[in-house]
């Protein structure tokens, strides 16, 4: 039998010198608590309560080994309850690791936001296009955008959808005539990011049509924005995320080519350790970044 079930029973008798009342208190069988008491004392090689049929009275050693227990078990459950309102509460440190592009263009605006909202939480953001593993690396949470390899250690929700379109500078366009169809992007020096099996395949999709087409340029970088810069340069065409390009389109800096075509819809994705109790740093984290996120798609 559990030693915390037996030492549970015993304090729970000698506090209410009753095993019935013992017995209602705890939830379980007169004869679970008297058998709970009773391999205790066997345990110990001492008698600790004194049976009568009126009533149960302690034992001078069961006086003495009461105080000790009932202290011990006081601090149980003041333990307890410590983990419980930590878990409830939004604080200590959350580890997060996003995508670069994803986290430079669309979480790193909103942090500050959600920092002031919780001023007792630490966050630790780390930026990276390599998928880390979040139990071995001790991550809280991940944001990723694409194509999820299953994992059943990990939790995941959808955010919101994402796509990339294929740009390039004003000036590059002046320069030199953009193509007309994708099968054309083979004649332009492409600027690759850098992302999964075969970054140089650029999938590109419009209603009821999708091709996919081998492309090369001058530039390849795991970092979105530093194939936008290249872009705004005129060094090339691109096929960049929208969040990233947004900002040069609205300043004419950038200009969409084959507007009609864009990549397959992706999503950004939320994922966090597998576990019966999401702590609630993790749970306010998601539920801020979805809600600010469709604020921005809106």
């Amino acid at each position: 039998m559990d030693r915390f079930e037996q030492l549970s029973a015993f304090v729970e008798v000698a506090r209410r010198q009753s095993f019935a009342q013992a017995a209602r208190q705890l939830e379980r069988h007169v004869s679970a608590v008297s058998r709970a008491v009773a391999a205790l004392e066997n345990r110990l090689g001492v008698r600790l309560l004194q049976r009568t049929t009126r009533r149960v009275i302690l034992s001078d050693a069961g006086r003495d080994y009461f105080k000790r227990c009932e202290t011990l078990l006081a601090e149980f459950d003041g333990a307890d309850a410590e983990v419980r309102d930590r878990a409830a509460s939004i604080r200590g440190k959350l580890r997060v690791s996003a995508a670069t592009g994803a986290g430079q263009s669309l979480i790193a605006p909103i942090v500050p936001k959600f920092l002031a909202a919780h001023p007792l939480l630490t966050l630790d953001l780390q930026l990276t296009n390599r998928y880390v593993d979040l139990v071995e690396e001790g991550y809280d949470l991940a944001l990723r955008v694409g194509t999820l390899a299953a994992d059943s250690r990990l939790v995941v929700r959808r955010l919101v959808p994402t796509r990339r379109i294929l740009v390039a500078s004003a000036a590059y366009l002046e320069r030199r005539e953009g193509p007309r169809n994708p099968h054309q992007l083979r004649e332009h020096p492409c600027l690759v990011l850098d992302i999964g099996a075969r970054p140089q395949r650029w999938e590109l999709a419009r209603p009821r049509t999708h091709i996919a087409i081998d492309v090369d340029g001058p530039l390849r970088s795991n970092n979105a924005f530093v194939l936008l810069r290249a872009c705004r340069e005129g060094l090339g065409l691109s096929l960049l995320p929208e969040t990233v390009a947004g900002e040069g389109l609205r300043r004419g800096e950038l200009r969409r080519v084959l507007p009609g075509w864009v990549s397959a819809e992706e999503a950004m994705y939320a994922v966090y350790p597998s576990a019966r109790f999401i702590p609630a740093k993790v749970r306010a984290f998601v539920d801020f970044i979805a809600a600010e996120l469709r604020l921005t798609e809106a």
